[in-house]
Parts: structure tokens; sequence; C-alpha cells
């Protein structure tokens, strides 16, 4: 089990899906923009990711997928001061067969510098099979995956009061070794690195 490393500010969101028995997870990092944060700054924010997600992404994947729910934990303390939770229980729209949980399509975001920060990517589940060609997926899911997190960028802001939270990529190592503290920017854009799809190897459960 790695160290626990303190966001400044943060939050960290869970997004859970299920897939065939599994437990897929995705990760993604916030900033409050007005601190310090409190159990109702995490309440909006677990519920405008799951609303996000499933408006602009679960229409897109397979019908056999199911998001859960979302969680967002206070990353300023081990343990967390709050956490929030909010159920889902809806199910992606596509009406072809799903390929497997270990079958996926990588998003890779980009920060405001030019700084690498390794490992600040999602694996996208519940791709359906009519969205790939042998191991190519289709533009339209691209195109999909791509709104969505682009998208992500400014309704941050508005995941309560505005301006409420910014998306941020981070690091929790430096020359390997864990930092006491991660650093954080602005999450920018996303990336696809490779038009074919990823075998997620991590995030079941």
């Amino acid at each position: 089990m790695p160290p626990f490393v303190p966001l400044s500010d943060g939050a960290q969101v869970d997004i859970l899906y299920s897939l065939g028995g599994r437990i897929v997870e995705n990760r993604l990092w916030f900033v409050t923009r007005q601190p310090p944060i409190d159990a109702t700054q995490l309440d909006n924010l677990a519920l405008g990711v799951a609303n996000h997600i499933e408006a602009q992404l679960l229409p897109f994947l397979s019908s056999e997928l199911r998001l859960r729910r979302v969680e967002a934990s206070d990353w300023t303390i081990d343990p967390p001061s709050f956490v929030a939770r909010r159920v889902v229980g809806a199910d992606g729209g596509g009406s072809a067969d799903c390929h497997s949980a270990n079958v996926a399509v990588r998003v890779v975001f980009r920060g405001t510098t030019d700084q690498t920060f390794p490992n600040n990517s999602n694996f996208i589940p519940g791709i359906p099979k009519d969205q790939v060609t042998l191991n190519t997926y289709s533009d339209t899911i691209r195109d999909a995956i791509f709104e969505c997190y682009a998208d992500l960028i400014d309704a941050a802001a508005v995941f309560g009061p505005f301006p409420a939270w910014r998306w941020v990529i981070t690091s929790r190592q430096i020359d390997n070794a864990f930092r006491t503290e991660q650093l954080s920017v602005s999450a920018s854009g996303i990336l696809f690195t490779s038009p074919y799809i990823a075998p997620r190897r991590h995030r079941l459960r």
C-alpha cells in the first residue's frame, strides 16, 4: 500500500462502474476554489461528476455497463474528514454487446505546463463491440470521450456555487520517492495516444 500523499485543498473522486460482475474504477482529482473543503462542497462535487458522466459519456457505452456510484473524498488529511457518495445506478445507452472489463479506451490528461505528469489518465470501460473494428476504436466513441472530458474542464467550476472546483492532474512522486504533498496543475485537455483499444490491467476490483 503506497503512503498517503495529501493534495492541498484537494479531493479525490472515484467513478465506480460494474461490468460482468467486476467493479471498474476511474479516478479524478479536483481542487476547491473556495477553501477549506467542507461536506457540502464534496457532496456538490460528487453530484456534479455523477451527472456529467451519466449525461455525456454513459449514452455511448454499452448497456451491459452500469455506472454504480461516484465518491468524493477530502484528500487534505488521512483519514478524510469528509466523504460524499452519490448512487447512480444507470446503464449505458449502447445496444451492442460489450467488450470485457479489461478492454478499454485510454484517455490521457494534459496539464497547463510542459512538465510530465505520468499516470494521469482514465481507461474507459464498457466499449460496445460495434465501435471497434479489429483493435481500432471508432471516431464516434473517441469523439464522445473527448467531449465529456473536455467539457469537464469548465463544468467543474459549477459543481456547486461558482467558482466551485478546478479539475487538476497531479504528481505524487519525484525521483522515485513519494512527495510530502502532491504537485498539481490545472487540466487543460486530453490526448489519445493510440487508436487501439488498451488492456486494462489495473482499476478492476
